[in-house]
């Protein structure tokens, strides 16, 4: 199995379309493949609540849009249920065997996909259509056995719950975090130590030592989690 994460600007997709237009980000968490358009089930967030009716109201007046559903709303944020036409990327990747293996992201005019497939030569094809209609960039490409695949799906919740302690990080420790691993505070001999990291965001040394600590507590027991986790 090769996966792939492709940072993909399509020309023809309502959701890239409506979000280079407006402060609104778009998750698409499941996908219901019909014979001449696709279910899309997932969330809305916008800036606030009359951006969020904004994005619904663009979404409604795009080509291929066929209908959308609100399973749930509440101030700048709703579940949804979309149904659109197939995009041209869309028909390259099932057209080569593709599948969705992950959660879509789109904000910005652009959209991060997780896909699949089986063989390699159904990967050089799949890139080789879009080509044709689309700018993208393979951000990531994988090979992953069964085994892989296995772990991953025995580690779900867990990876779950990780996921949701990195999203509680307040913006400064993930930035500080982020800016810890990134210039070698972790590594042996370490890179850069807590001085710098204060100079860098004009903060206290205790103050870095404190964001750290907090970032480490929220992450690292899911982390040992999957460590220890057989």
């Amino acid at each position: 199995m090769y996966v792939l994460t492709i940072d993909m600007l399509q020309y023809d997709c309502p959701f890239v379309t409506t979000s280079d237009d407006l402060d609104v980000s778009y998750f698409g968490t499941y996908w219901d493949f019909q014979k001449d358009s696709f279910v899309v089930r997932g969330y809305i967030i916008a800036k606030d609540s009359d951006e969020l009716q904004n994005s619904i109201f663009s979404l409604q007046n795009q080509p291929k849009f066929h209908r959308i559903d609100i399973l749930s709303r509440e101030g700048n944020k709703a579940t949804v249920r979309v149904e659109i036409d197939y995009t041209e990327a869309m028909k390259a990747v099932r057209g080569n065997g593709g599948y969705i293996v992950g959660p879509f992201h789109v904000k910005n005019g652009s959209e991060l996909w997780q896909v699949g497939f089986d063989r390699k030569v159904d990967v050089e094809n799949a890139l080789r259509d879009l080509e044709r209609s689309n700018q993208f960039v393979v951000k990531n490409r994988n090979r992953i056995t069964v085994e892989d695949l296995s772990r991953m799906i025995n580690h779900s919740s867990i990876l779950a719950d990780l996921m949701k302690a990195i999203d509680s990080l307040t913006p400064t420790e993930r930035s500080i975090l982020s800016a810890a691993i990134k210039h070698g505070f972790y590594e042996d001999p370490r890179k850069v130590n807590v001085t710098k990291l204060a100079q860098e965001f004009g903060i206290s040394k205790a103050g870095i030592s404190k964001n750290i600590r907090r970032a480490e507590r929220k992450i690292f027991t899911h982390i040992e989690k999957i460590i220890s986790k057989k």
